[in-house]
This record gives structure tokens, sequence and C-alpha cells, in this order.
């Protein structure tokens, strides 16, 4: 397979330590071009990554006919008319998250892909850990039952990610952030929630509110709790908050038959496993799933399983070999879309997140459920659209 052209737009961190190095490794994919308004970031970049060209203009870069993919790796407030030029140019898009920083965004970017016969995805690359596909495929041939409750969390303050590796501090202002803890951790979380469930969401209640920053640092929220119910009358709940000064988070999905932990971003005495299942089905050592087998270490005797019949329920704890997952979400991109196949994180999928979110900062206005789909544009209270009045 000939490679895939791929040109970056923004050479912040995140294209720095995860979208570079994952072009770099990949075999199908060849850097051609970097963007970037900062002349001596982007410049560094191309030398350092061994880009062919550099701009710092994205509609030169958009017009190189060497790119066939484009990764918008820039502030969320760019995402919508940079994604939408990208469309209009013919070329695919790896979207950072979130998708938009609207609903009638997300959704019209959506429509201008499919319009145009490319493929869009969000970048969520935590679907990506190998924890979380094993636990997806787990839940799927329903080792733990059906799952009528689960949640999903990422806790990581402002003096992380952000003032310790961030080039910018774009995600303080809304106008370029659009929302704050909810759009940065959110989009990943839920995003996380909605895949692993399965289910299609009915209605969203919410907080999303600033409560420890002050509003000397930022007028965005910092705290954002969602409760999400499905259709088929499941529930899930996502948390996230900007003042927790080390990172926690946690996947947790409860079966009528068992439960699975996960847990991607941090460990710490309580989450000892990136992946811990316990089923109480019925399972001998020949019937048990392989990937329990696999894992499942004898505690008394090492013939203990093989001689009870079933097998004696327990907890197993997993530890997949740590995988990058962005060069494992750019692999799986570049794979499906040359087979002419959807990727796994379908477009629709990026915008329903935005949706949700959305939802949310609209339930925390009304104090009360908000249904879905939305059935007006909800733009966040500190977001502004610097493109209206352009044609785009």
């Amino acid at each position: 397979m000939a490679k895939v052209g791929v040109g970056v737009i923004g050479c912040g961190s995140i294209a720095e330590i995860a979208h570079f190095p994952s072009i770099e490794e990949s075999p199908e994919a060849k850097l051609i071009a970097v963007c970037d308004i900062d002349e001596k970031r982007v410049k560094q970049a191309a030398e350092k990554w061994k880009a062919e060209k550099y701009y710092t203009d994205y509609r030169e870069l958009l017009e190189n006919k060497d790119v066939d993919l484009v990764i918008i790796a820039t502030p969320n407030n760019l995402h919508y008319e940079q994604a939408i030029a990208t469309a209009e140019a013919g070329k695919h898009a790896i979207v950072e998250k979130p998708l938009a920083c609207t609903n009638k965004e997300a959704w019209e970017m959506v429509s201008k892909f499919k319009e145009k016969g490319l493929f869009l995805m969000v970048g969520t690359n935590q679907r990506f850990w190998l924890q979380h596909e094993w636990a997806k495929k787990l839940l799927d041939n329903g080792i733990i039952g059906d799952v009528y409750l689960g949640r999903t969390s990422l806790h990581e303050g402002w003096g992380l990610y952000h003032e310790q590796i961030s080039v910018t501090r774009f995600r303080q202002y809304g106008e370029t952030a659009g929302g704050g803890a909810i759009f940065d951790l959110g989009a990943h979380r839920i995003d996380l929630l909605l895949w692993m469930m399965g289910s299609k969401p009915k209605r969203v209640v919410g907080v999303v509110d600033r409560t420890a920053s002050p509003d000397s640092y930022t007028k965005l929220d910092d705290l954002f709790v969602v409760l999400i119910e499905f259709e088929d009358r499941k529930y899930g709940i996502v948390t996230g908050d900007r003042y927790s000064p080390v990172v926690s988070n946690i996947g947790e999905f409860y079966g009528t038959e068992g439960t699975i932990f996960i847990a991607s971003e941090a460990q710490n005495p309580f989450q000892s496993a990136p992946l811990a299942v316990f089923t109480n089905k019925d399972y001998s050592w020949e019937d048990m799933p392989e990937l329990l087998k696999l894992y499942r270490h004898p505690q008394l005797f090492w013939a203990e399983d093989i001689m009870s019949k079933p097998a004696p329920k327990r907890w197993v704890s997993i530890v997949p070999p740590r995988e990058w997952s962005y060069k494992r979400m750019l692999r799986h991109f570049i794979e499906a879309t040359s087979k002419n196949e959807t990727p796994i994180i379908k477009p629709e999928d990026g915008a329903l997140a935005v949706e949700i979110m959305c939802a949310t900062i609209k339930s925390m206005q009304l104090k009360q459920w908000v249904d879905l789909p939305l059935k007006e544009e909800v733009v966040p209270p500190f977001y502004k659209k610097h493109y209206e009045g352009r044609r785009l």
C-alpha cells in the first residue's frame, strides 16, 4: 500500500508528544506538511519531524496535493472552520477532541464530510488503549451479562497537562476552548462510556460549574457531573474536574452477571491493574473465555481451575502490554479508509459526544432533564464564533 500523505494543522503539545511520533512510527504514513501560526514553532516542527513543507496558513497546506489526511490539532474554536475547509479540499480528517464547540457545528461537520464522500473521525484516542478494547469485547460477548449501569471519570487538575505540557493556555478561555473541564476531559470519557454501553442516549441531566478555580484564572467550568438515561433503561455517569492535584480515572460497568473495571490514564492503590473482571457465570477451564484463562493465575494450587467444575469465581486482573493509543488510532484510521470502511469511531460518535456536553450545559442552566436530540443549537456561555460573518 502506498504511504498516506499526512498534514498536521497545529504544532502544539498534542502534536509534539502524540501525533508527530505516531506518524513517524507508522509505516503507512508519511508527514508531508505541518502548519502553525507561530513561524518559529512550525519551522522547528518541520525540521525535527522531517516534514516536506511547512506553512503558517492552513489554507495553503490544504492546497498541497500530496496531503491525503489532515490531523487538526488546533484550539477547539478552530476545529469547525478548519474541518469544513478540509472537506472542501477533498481530504480526510482526524480532529482533536472535542469535535466542535456546539452541537450545530458538530453535525454540520458530519454532514459536510458525508456530502463529499470523505472520512471524519474525532481523536478520542482512549478507545485504542488495549484494556479498553479488551473490555469492550468482553462486554459485547456478554461475559458480565446485561449491563445497566456504567460510569467513567477523569479528574486532572489545571496544574498537570495544561500548565506543565501545553504550549498555550487556550484551555482557560471560553473564546478558544468553548468549555472547560467538560470539553477537555469529558469529551474523552463520554465517548468511552457511549462506546462501552452500546445504547442510544435518551436524555441528560447534570452539573457544569466552576467551583474551585478563581475567576482571575478562568471563567470556565472546573467540574462536571453527567447522568445519561439510555433508551433501553440503562444509565451512565461521567464525572471530572480541573482541580485534583493527581490524576484519577476509572471505568465501571455493572452487569447482571459480573463487573468490569478499567483504567488508562493513571493507577493508584485502589486500581492496581488496567483491567479487572469478575464474572458470576459458570465456566469450566475448557469453555472459559481465552482472555480470562490467559491472566487467571492459580492462587492455591496450579490445577485448581482444572479440577473444579465450574471453576471458582473470582476477580481476574489483566495487565495488557502498553501500546501507544495515538499510534494505534492513526494506523486504524489509515487501514479503514484505505479499504473504504468507516473507522471504529464514526463521525456521528464525535457529534453525539458534543451533543451530550451541550445538553449538560443546557441542563445546568434549566436545572432539569434535557431530551436528546437537541432541538436547537446550544452555545457554551463564553464561546464566541470567530468565523461568523465570513464565508467558509
